[in-house]
């Protein structure tokens, strides 16, 4: 519950930041394809060293970058195969070839044969002329294009959220580097493009044309307008408002968008409205009185909407005065939450100079959002201004499943004894033997220290893409098959006990659907991971049977780890006294996914770049839940993962430890992988 301690994706801006210019466009031969700064000149090379080649030259082609050329093209070769090559241009070959002198991102998704490079007057290599590929030079041999109108949306999405290009018919979402939280923002896409289904359809219909033969085309749920009344604290909202906090006041998650030119004031206020309008828990109020916490949902008003929007005129500052007086606004925002009066979402406008973007922020409590809800304001934020702008209605679709009606159905749900059958599971689990604390004597809080470690973008890509492939599994089984085995090593047992994070958007309750939904949804639970033989950490332990040991081990989770918390808050006293004898161990994980794979907007929409969280988001004297919190996501190209601890109960030495073994294993993983996709 602790996504608000790491600052997706602030840690690695996004463009440039509040006081900085754009960097000037670079002078030599590189180019930026999905993160990663690529010489073409260094794969031409490595392609002429191939018997098959004679010339060749590489080039990205496809669809519109972004700023910074992140996103939104593919690295394309043209080959002259060497002088009496007959039959079709041996792609898989060249591939392997390339693939034993380069990292995998240097590889190109496509491979056109050419009778000849074409040239220009002077003799240099014509790239304007060279032809677009098409679906049959893809990197792998043919590929099967979208070949529907549906499948062609469907394939649109997919290649705009997963920020990939030609994604074709047969491929598949979680080999593309798709997770459970992107799964949700490609549901939410195809549901404003009016193509419907069910999250676990992605789930369940992995490839293109699977998922193209279970899309309707009439929503699935009619959603009513503005919901209000009494509203049951969900097991994470009651776990933080019952637990010691240094404030209940201040802990917040933000997003720092820049804006781009011109801007319309009005068309923004009114989207900021319809945001509030249109997601229920925005709205939601927090009292505290004689028989505990109340939660209640009150309808849209005035009096909210004249407390949203603040803004701030940065003319005639020097870029240092604006940023410091951006960062005193930021921090008055985030301490300036009423929990009883609301609206729990503020937002600040920050303009000045010509020379200077405007910039907004968004605060909201961390009771009303989480990750996931982020990527639905965001997605909202701009359709409601582009309607704004032209002078249209806002309209943002559909409402889906209201946070309200879910806290109802689960609270009903676990009353019925729907989930009765996963007591002996969690009772099992939570008398695992703990992690061990360095110092049991020391305080339960304390000053918190953290440290990061982080993989390149090769070993990222190859963690995202190949892995899946290689394991047939998803990614977050990966990332915790090497965590396990840290922390195995870290206590000499073959059985280690963590907590995880979960986005807690399951499929439990009939005719329900979330993937609109804001809210704060967050699910923690325990595992309890065996790991045979924790000493071997070398490249040559056997890492596929690891990794496939965790999943199936993960797999036996019940409900995704959602009744843990269900039962402590809604079972009958005796379940809530069992599950809460030992609620947390000693450590919490949590994997928020790729931040930064959908594209910016270069062009005429509002947001030209996100620069991620930005402010103070929870009050210092807040040492969170647990002693030891790995967070971690995929920012700028890279996989980082911040660790928090208590040095008073782990010193920093020994987290470094095994923080260093936990990322060595993802290294190991990522270099297997590469080598048995």
């Amino acid at each position: 519950a602790r996504g608000s301690r790491w600052t997706p994706p602030g840690h690695r801006p996004r463009g440039p930041g509040p006081g900085q210019r754009p960097s000037p466009a670079r002078a030599d031969d590189q180019v930026k394809l999905r993160g990663f700064r690529i010489e073409p000149g260094e794969i031409e090379g490595a392609l002429r060293r191939s018997p098959r080649v004679h010339d060749t030259v590489v080039t990205v082609r496809g669809g519109g970058t972004g700023p910074d050329g992140r996103f939104g093209g593919r690295l394309v070769a043209y080959v002259v195969p060497v002088e009496g090559t007959t039959g079709e241009l041996p792609v898989p070959e060249l591939r392997d070839h390339l693939a034993g002198l380069l990292p995998p991102h240097m590889v190109p998704s496509a491979f056109v044969p050419l009778e000849h490079l074409p040239l220009t007057p002077n003799g240099k290599t014509d790239r304007g002329a060279l032809p677009e590929p098409g679906p049959a030079h893809t990197a792998a041999g043919p590929r099967t294009a979208p070949r529907t109108d549906t499948e062609r949306r469907i394939a649109r999405i997919w290649a705009d959220v997963l920020g990939v290009a030609d994604v074709g018919a047969h491929d598949n979402f979680f080999h593309l580097g798709g997770d459970s939280i992107l799964s949700m923002q490609v549901v939410s896409r195809l549901r404003r493009d009016g193509l419907h289904l069910a999250t676990r359809d992605l789930f369940t219909h992995q490839t293109v044309a699977e998922l193209a033969t279970v899309v309707t085309g009439a929503p699935q749920h009619s959603g009513e307008g503005p919901v209000s009344g009494d509203v049951p604290l969900t097991p994470i909202q009651e776990w933080f408002l019952t637990s010691p906090r240094a404030s209940h006041v201040h802990f917040n998650q933000s997003l720092l968008l820049q804006l781009g030119t011109p801007l319309d004031d009005a068309a923004l206020e009114t989207a900021l409205n319809a945001l509030l309008d249109h997601h229920d828990a925005l709205r939601m109020r927090f009292t505290e009185g004689e028989g505990g916490w109340r939660q209640f949902n009150p309808p849209p008003s005035d009096t909210d909407r004249d407390r949203l929007l603040h803004r701030h005129d940065l003319g005639g500052l020097t870029p240092a005065e604006a940023d410091a007086a951006m960062e005193k606004a930021a921090d008055e925002l985030h301490t300036g939450f009423d929990l009883a009066r609301g609206p729990l979402l503020r937002a600040a406008l920050f303009t000045g100079d010509a020379d200077r973007p405007a910039f907004l922020l968004l605060v909201a409590h961390h009771l009303v959002v989480d990750a996931v809800s982020w990527r639905i304001l965001r997605d909202d934020l701009e359709a409601a201004y582009r309607q704004a702008v032209q002078g249209e209605p806002v309209a943002l679709g559909e409402r889906t499943t209201s946070f309200r009606d879910w806290a109802r159905g689960l609270a009903a749900h676990v009353a019925a004894g729907a989930l009765d059958d996963e007591l002996p599971y969690w009772e099992r689990v939570v008398d695992a033997e703990p992690l061990p604390a360095e110092t049991p004597g020391g305080p339960e809080t304390g000053l918190t220290d953290t440290l990061t470690v982080e993989l390149d973008e090769a070993d990222t890509e190859a963690l995202l893409r190949a892995a899946p492939t290689a394991y047939r599994t998803r990614v977050n089984d990966v990332l915790l098959a090497a965590l396990a085995l840290a922390l195995a090593r870290w206590t000499g047992r073959e059985e280690v006990r963590l907590d995880l994070e979960g986005h807690g958007r399951e499929d439990v309750l009939d005719d329900v659907d979330l993937s609109r939904t804001v809210g704060w949804f967050t699910t923690v639970h325990p595992v309890a991971l065996q790991v045979p033989e924790p000493a071997d950490h070398g490249p040559a332990r056997d890492w596929r049977t690891l990794v496939k040991s965790v999943r199936r081990q993960l797999r036996a989770v019940p409900g995704n780890g959602l009744g843990f918390g269900a039962l402590r808050t809604f079972g009958p006293p005796e379940v809530r006294e069992r599950l809460g004898r030992a609620a947390h161990g000693q450590l919490v994980f949590n994997y928020l996914g790729q931040w930064d794979a959908r594209p910016e907007n270069p062009g005429d929409g509002l947001v030209r770049a996100e620069h991620g969280s930005f402010g103070r988001h929870h009050d210092p004297r807040d040492s969170g839940s647990h002693p030891l919190e790995v967070v971690g996501a995929v920012q700028g190209g890279r996989l980082s993962f911040t660790w928090h601890h208590w040095p008073a109960l782990h010193t920093t030495d020994t987290v470094r430890r095994v923080a260093d073994d936990f990322a060595e294993a993802l290294r190991h993983i990522a270099h297997h992988a590469r080598d048995n996709r």
